[in-house]
């Protein structure tokens, strides 16, 4: 699991009559679709429809899927780091079936607490989110690459 792979996401954005549709690419991401009056209201409103789309499979205890990243007369979104470790987080928290409480149980926090930590609207310390791969037991390499 490379945190590249949860970085970016492509959204097609077209002309509907008065409006500019928004369309989520990638396989578990259909009827992602949102809508803007101009074409800078619609690349807006496409990163509130990654977040909340992202809000929704984790209310719904759904496995968060990684993106398809088509580059062809797509708009890019990146989500940014803080938030990519955290939809990692919450894929491993699924894959090894831990629960939140669990997690804050073995983290030594108040559950609360892990609630604004994996927060995907809000900052986290990089302490914070190493902590938690610690206590998931998942290796977390961090490379920055000069590209």
């Amino acid at each position: 699991m490379n945190v590249q792979d949860y970085l970016l996401y492509s959204v097609k954005i077209t002309p509907d009559g008065e409006f500019y549709m928004i369309e989520i690419d990638g396989e578990g991401w259909e009827g992602a679709l949102s809508q803007g009056e101009t074409i800078e209201e619609a690349k807006k409103m496409a990163e509130f429809l990654i977040y909340d789309y992202l809000e929704g499979f984790i209310e719904l205890k759904r496995r968060i899927p990684a993106p398809t990243v088509v580059t062809e007369n797509r708009h890019i979104v990146n989500i940014g780091y803080d938030t990519a470790l955290k939809v990692m987080i919450r894929n491993i928290m699924y894959d090894k079936q831990i629960k939140q409480a669990e997690l804050a149980r073995r983290m030594n926090i108040k559950p609360q607490l892990l609630n604004n930590i994996l927060n995907l609207r809000k900052e986290t310390s990089i302490n914070r989110i190493v902590q938690c791969f610690q206590a998931l037991q998942n290796k977390l390499i961090i490379e920055v690459n000069d590209e």
